[in-house]
């Protein structure tokens, strides 16, 4: 697990390994998950605070006859909530790498339910991990012309990490 709790990975070299659906033993096992620095329970706390914050500010304009600036209070309040409603809902996003000897399967669950996965030769498959600029890098997977990139969602420290961890079982893999 990394250090911003984006990332679960179980296996690799001297770790008891899980098994797939069809018996075979899992080599590499991680499941990815966007980072969210602000968790649910403090998010409402915070909540709670600018509700607070905007009730007495409301009594004072209210007070001095500017009690139309409470109705935008008002607003803005549900604009933060929405914002985190939204940002909290795309964070139901998360993406499974699992490598056996004969696979190695990404699969990405949606918000909404939706499942997407890919399946790879591990003989066949590059890990690339693209620097774009100092801050900013980019992890995919190519395989006959196709690539595919993932782990979007994580910071560029996960994806170094990721890369550094699953790279060895492939390479074990490849002879």
């Amino acid at each position: 697990k990394t250090g911003s709790n984006d990332m679960i990975a179980r296996g690799g070299a001297g770790e008891t390994a899980a098994c797939m659906g069809d018996g075979t033993q899992l080599l590499f096992d991680a499941t990815l998950y966007p980072h969210r620095s602000l968790k649910p329970h403090q998010f409402r706390r915070l909540f709670w605070f600018l509700i607070a914050v905007c009730l007495l500010a409301g009594l004072r304009f209210i007070m001095v006859g500017a009690w139309p600036v409470v109705i935008f209070l008002g607003v803005d309040l549900l604009a933060i909530w929405l914002a985190f409603h939204f940002s909290y809902r795309s964070a139901r996003l998360y993406e499974t790498l699992q490598l056996s000897e004969k696979d190695l399967i990404l699969t990405r669950v949606h918000p909404g339910g939706r499942v997407e996965s890919w399946r790879f030769d591990p003989y066949w498959v590059k890990l690339d991990l693209k620097t774009i600029d100092e801050d900013r890098n980019q992890l995919s997977l190519a395989s006959h012309g196709e690539t595919l990139v993932f782990g979007t969602f994580l910071t560029p420290t996960d994806r170094r990490k990721l890369r550094a961890a699953l790279m060895p079982e492939l390479a074990r893999l490849k002879g």
